[in-house]
């Protein structure tokens, strides 16, 4: 079994700066009062000084890095080995989620969704991120434990979140994430590609290629991990 492992990487790390900088620069407030030509300053923040903390440095978590350090944001985060990556300041393993999110403003999830990492931010979590930070999910919606996130946002225990996934997808109308101005929702687009399929053809006609030849086949699956 093989994916398209790292095809995304580019356009989805771009999604989470766009997020990042959304909530930091209050656009969705700001497009709220253009629809109803109202003049009316808010306060900002900027996201340079800040840490991120990307919970997945993969090969979507090592792009999100990248494009981190170029906004001068300091850069920690987790990996299944724990072992160090040149574009991260801090690398911990999975044992280190406390050490992380304690420490950054801006939450990245970007690791898949496993029987390990199933709801792994609950309240305690959110908890650990504090009222003064945001949470980015680009993963998958059951990394979160979605009312817990609910209750969090609307009792000012994170500032916002940026959300890409979730547990139910379509996200259902009656969501009261719909409705929370400190949250940026996305429909499942962070990974499109203007020529999905074609890239996506290309890795597979690949790897036949290499099937066929009896070599060594590019992103295989590792079936014991889950991805």
């Amino acid at each position: 079994i093989t994916n398209v492992r790292g095809l995304h990487k580019d356009t989805i790390a771009e999604h989470v700066i766009l997020m990042m900088l959304a909530l930091a620069r209050r656009l969705p407030e700001f497009f709220q009062q253009q629809a109803a030509a109202r003049w009316h300053k808010l306060e900002l923040s900027e996201i340079a000084g800040d840490t991120v903390g990307i919970v997945g440095l993969g090969s979507i978590g090592q792009e999100v890095a990248r494009r981190a350090r170029a906004f001068r944001l300091r850069v920690i985060g987790t990996r299944f080995s724990g072992a160090p990556v040149d574009v991260a300041d801090q690398t911990f393993g999975p044992d280190g989620l406390e050490q992380v999110l304690r420490q950054a403003r801006w939450v990245v999830l970007a690791c898949p969704l496993t029987e390990r990492t199933h709801r792994m931010i609950g309240a305690e979590q959110l908890d650990w991120i504090g009222p003064n930070g945001y949470l980015i999910n680009i993963g998958r919606g059951e990394l979160i434990d979605e009312p817990a996130l609910i209750s969090a946002l609307q009792e000012g225990r994170i500032a916002g979140a940026g959300l890409d996934v979730f547990a139910t997808e379509p996200l259902p109308a009656e969501s009261p994430l719909w409705r929370l101005p400190n949250v940026v929702i996305t429909p499942h687009v962070a990974g499109s590609l203007r020529d999905y399929i074609g890239r996506a053809t290309e890795v597979f006609c690949e790897n036949l290629r290499r099937f066929r030849a009896g070599q060594p086949l590019h992103n295989e699956v590792d079936k014991l991990r889950g991805y």
